[in-house]
């Protein structure tokens, strides 16, 4: 049996991220080793749907920016 995991959204929240061809699960999970990396919730949220994002502004390129630095040490 499938594991159910608590995404912190409703219903159509999770269908409208699916329509936009994100993975829901995959951000939370991804949102939480970065909070256990040490990154503040709120850069965690910001950053994660950028991750696969191909056309970045300025100011998300330098969000992923300030995460990699962090990260990298």
């Amino acid at each position: 049996m499938p594991e159910i995991i608590n995404l912190g959204m409703y219903d159509e929240e999770y269908l409208q991220l699916i329509a936009q061809g994100r993975d829901p699960v995959e951000e939370l999970l991804c949102e939480r080793q970065l909070i256990l990396a040490g990154i503040s919730p709120e850069d965690a949220h910001q950053v994660v749907p950028l991750l696969k994002k191909i056309d970045l502004s300025r100011h998300e390129e330098a969000l992923i920016e300030k995460i990699w630095q962090w990260l990298s040490g």
